[in-house]
């Protein structure tokens, strides 16, 4: 059974889901930064199968008005069960009661998941590409 909580996960499960997932690879992020992000957040919630982590997501926030759902991300192994629709439900509720507008980037063939989860497509996004 699934248990959700809001608390950041330790650094090596944390670590190993994204490496899983392979966001690792897009990130590249020490383990310890990765987990300082999530420290800095201002909500993250996580799914656990026991002592395992089976998905993450997380809030930053202004705490006043604007809140960025933002690393949604749940272990292959885990997937299709539900875990990602109702981790964006307990988020976007804190959200609600905080009385923050709740907002996402997501690739746009990932919007059409979204948008079954109750968001819907309202800006275009940008990115600032940095040259090196």
């Amino acid at each position: 059974m699934i248990k959700y909580k809001l608390a950041i996960p330790n650094q090596d499960q944390l670590f190993q889901l994204y490496e899983n997932d392979g966001w690792n690879d897009f990130l590249k992020v020490p383990k310890d930064k990765l987990h300082k992000a999530m420290e800095q957040s201002w909500l993250v919630n996580s799914a656990y199968d026991g002592e395992c982590l089976g998905g993450t997501g997380r809030i930053i926030s202004d705490g006043v008005i604007n809140a960025y759902l933002c690393g949604l991300i749940v272990d292959p192994d885990y997937r299709s069960r539900g875990i990602g629709k109702e981790m964006v439900r307990r988020v976007a509720e804190e959200c609600r009661k905080a009385r923050l507008h709740l907002q996402l980037l997501a690739e746009e063939e990932k919007a059409g998941y979204y948008e079954k989860l109750g968001f819907e497509v309202f800006t275009l996004g940008l990115k600032y590409k940095f040259s090196d």
